[in-house]
């Protein structure tokens, strides 16, 4: 498997970390990027323990979404944040995926500027740290978990925010200025998270095996790469029709196309 390549366990079928560790490191990827529920039931001590005698690298910790509404909803997403950023500091992540959060009754514009200025204090933190805090865009179904659905306005709030953009393609691939917005969110980014999309899917989530759709990743792949984009490239691919294949079988698929696309666009093998 190509050694940017690192496999989201949302990928997975529910399972203790260790079980997801296993798997992950059997299909022959070097990293791995675990929710952080997974971590903390697993705990500190083994999941470090786990990852070292698997041989993998944490590409990523997946947070979930941050809050800004009300002063009570700053608060709370901020202690939540603090308390991932202590977490990823323990076991090694260099970085934590997020969403920011939904806006309420907010505009546009309003809600960016209150999600900067809520997620300041742990920005800093993070900078102090080490760690990388990274918003990733997502599909307008999911509002009430974001305000970043198209990669240029997620890059406009990552630059307010003094953040990154954690370039998740499945939702914003079809952006008008998708190519413009790659090269501006490269430079910002440390992760590209990876799927497809079949036409006439519908119900979320619907994501594919990268070359099953409708996503052009040999161009998107050659765009990233020709940015000087030197990270991670993400499998996360949830739904149906991974399970249905199997999804070990899958991630192969998966993990064999992108090597070549990879390669193709002159990634270091």
């Amino acid at each position: 498997m190509h050694r940017a390549l690192s496999i989201n366990t949302l990928c997975l079928a529910p399972a203790p970390l260790d079980q997801l560790i296993e798997t992950v490191a059997r299909l022959g990827a070097r990293g791995i990027s675990p929710d952080l529920e997974q971590v903390k039931a697993s705990g500190i001590v083994a999941t470090v323990r786990q990852l070292r005698d698997a041989g993998l690298t944490l590409a990523t910790v997946t947070h979930r979404a941050f809050g800004y509404d009300t002063p009570a909803a700053t608060a709370a997403a901020r202690d939540r944040l603090f308390a991932t950023l202590d977490i990823a500091a323990e076991i090694g992540a260099p970085s934590v995926i997020m969403t920011t959060g939904g806006r309420g009754v907010h505009t546009w514009h309003e809600a960016a500027r209150r999600f900067a200025e809520a997620i300041a204090p742990c920005a800093e933190a993070a900078r102090a740290a080490g760690i990388v805090i990274g918003i990733e865009p997502t599909s307008h179904l999911y509002a009430d978990a974001s305000i970043a659905h198209r990669l240029t306005d997620t890059v406009t709030i990552a630059r307010q925010a003094g953040i990154a953009v954690m370039m998740d393609l499945f939702g914003c691939w079809f952006d008008a200025d998708i190519d413009e917005a790659i090269a501006t969110a490269v430079p910002l980014s440390p992760l590209v998270q990876v799927s497809d999309y079949v036409y006439g899917d519908r119900g979320l989530p619907c994501r594919a095996v990268p070359g099953d759709g409708a996503v052009p990743w040999d161009r998107l792949v050659a765009r990233i790469v020709g940015a000087g984009f030197t990270g991670w490239f993400d499998l996360e691919i949830i739904g149906p029709r991974l399970q249905a294949e199997g999804q070990e079988a899958g991630l192969a698929r998966a993990a064999a196309s992108m090597g070549q696309w990879l390669e193709a666009a002159g990634y270091p093998a």
